[in-house]
């Protein structure tokens, strides 16, 4: 790959980062193909396939909802020519019971035609997120 591709995609991971953060949907969806997919592990509270250029926003307004003061931090980004990467940790206070969850997180983003086709996410724990979402009694 050289670097102007990757550029390219460095440049639209962060862009998409940055509109979803601030609640701008209508040009993070212009980022993301019709048959946009996120799948997310089932045994999460939000669980399952999200579908379309609405997907980020459905998925983001279950997320959130519950936690406080969610924010990620990223450590890196690994690049291909139809994936990034994307090396972070989450952290958020629970709605639920107070609980702070700090745990590691990697997106893959599925790349076409200059677009987003998807996100898989994969969070390290997801036993610790479904007892701080009060899915799981605590031991």
């Amino acid at each position: 790959m050289d670097q102007v591709r990757y550029a390219a995609i460095k440049t639209m991971v962060e862009t998409l980062y940055g509109w979803t953060a601030r609640g701008k949907w209508d040009e993070a969806e212009a980022m993301l193909t019709d048959d946009f997919r996120i799948v997310e592990a089932g045994c999460l509270p939000f669980g399952g396939i999200y579908e379309g250029k609405g997907a980020l926003r459905e998925l983001y307004t279950k997320v959130f909802g519950f936690w406080d003061d969610p924010a990620l931090d990223f450590t890196d980004l690994a690049i291909s020519e139809q994936h990034a990467i994307s090396v972070m940790t989450f952290h958020a206070t629970s709605r639920h019971n107070g609980e702070r969850l700090v745990m590691p997180l990697c997106e893959v983003f599925h790349l076409r035609g200059g677009q987003f086709c998807g996100i898989t996410p994969y969070y390290y724990d997801t036993v610790a997120i479904c007892r701080a979402t009060g899915m799981l009694a605590t031991a």
